[in-house]
């Protein structure tokens, strides 16, 4: 049985799932299977929905039954920018410019600050401006990251 990536990687996939999924107006985004053990489970295996056995899924956060060792998945990071920065009320607005691998979302929150979520999808560190009420952040992404930007406009 070959088990998924847990390392910090795989938040990069999340984050764009995330990201898109709010592209195209989710209010929300949930994340079923929290905390699962060293075998990614334990599963539900069901007939009916044509679930195997073993039924492998990908937790936030693992723990090893044996060992009691935790282990944080990159997506428990990724997903940790988004829930702590983009609180209830926040509502996406448009985010322009760009280029290959590098993504961005802003929310203005109930605070009355302007929350940026910047992807660095791309292998190497990149850098980027960010205009927020007439100011220009610069920032430098690091490579396969995620970086939370805030202004009050």
């Amino acid at each position: 049985m070959k088990l998924p990536s847990y390392d910090f990687e795989d938040g990069d996939f999340w984050g764009n799932e995330i990201l898109s999924d709010l592209e195209h107006d989710a209010s929300a985004w949930i994340y079923w299977n929290m905390i699962l053990d060293e075998n990614g489970g334990p599963w539900l295996v069901s007939p009916v929905h044509n679930d195997p056995d073993p039924n492998v899924e990908h937790p936030i956060v693992i723990v090893d039954r044996r060992t009691k060792k935790v282990t944080y998945t990159g997506l428990y990071y990724y997903l940790a920018h988004f829930s702590r920065f983009i609180r209830p009320g926040s509502v996406r607005i448009g985010a322009t410019g760009g280029r290959e691998g590098i993504r961005c979302a802003a929310f203005p929150t109930p605070g009355r600050h302007i929350v940026a979520q910047l992807l660095n999808s791309r292998s190497l560190d990149s850098r980027v401006s960010v205009e927020c009420g007439g100011r220009t952040l610069q920032l430098v992404l690091p490579a396969g990251s995620i970086t939370t930007a805030s202004c009050k406009p």
